[in-house]
């Protein structure tokens, strides 16, 4: 790799991490390519960036940035998922990969600015899903509501003498 792309590849590295909230570094050694293709897939359907970077490259990039504390767990083989979007999706991805992959190991990640460890991100990833949350909420929001219109009206039958 000559300078300009290491300069370029660094660049673009900078700018996938200031737009992200969350990071995972995995070591990927003795992977095949195919399981490798299928976690790239879960990934971008999780709505976040996978990459395989040169390790100085990869540290370069993450000085000056909320990721940062990544910096010494690039040594080896790593891979780096990012997330500006749903952390829960991106850490249901990671984990599932890592459970049907023995050969991948999980070395740091960053969730909105908090070092995680292995047991974090697999509670990350039982949690429900956004949409999940979302529509739990607004039932939990909305029950009151129809629980007083079905009162009222019982209470309208009552007094109709229906």
């Amino acid at each position: 790799m000559e300078k300009n792309q290491k300069i370029a590849e660094v660049a673009e590295l900078k700018e996938t991490f200031a737009s992200a909230t969350s990071a995972v570094v995995i070591e990927f050694k003795g992977l095949v390519v195919t399981k490798d293709t299928a976690f790239r897939k879960s990934v971008r359907e999780s709505k976040a960036q996978y990459r395989v970077s040169k390790n100085t490259l990869l540290r370069l990039a993450v000085k000056d940035t909320s990721f940062e504390a990544l910096g010494d767990s690039f040594k080896g083989s790593s891979a780096i998922a990012t997330t500006s979007e749903d952390v829960v999706a991106l850490a249901k991805a990671v984990n599932g990969f890592l459970k049907d992959n023995p050969a991948a190991t999980f070395k740091a990640g960053v969730m909105d600015g908090k070092l995680i460890n292995a047991q974090q991100l697999q509670v990350l990833a039982e949690l429900p899903s956004r949409d999940v949350l979302i529509a739990k909420l607004l039932y939990l929001m909305t029950y009151p509501i129809s629980g007083l219109a079905v009162a009222l009206e019982g209470i309208r039958k009552q007094k109709a003498g229906e």
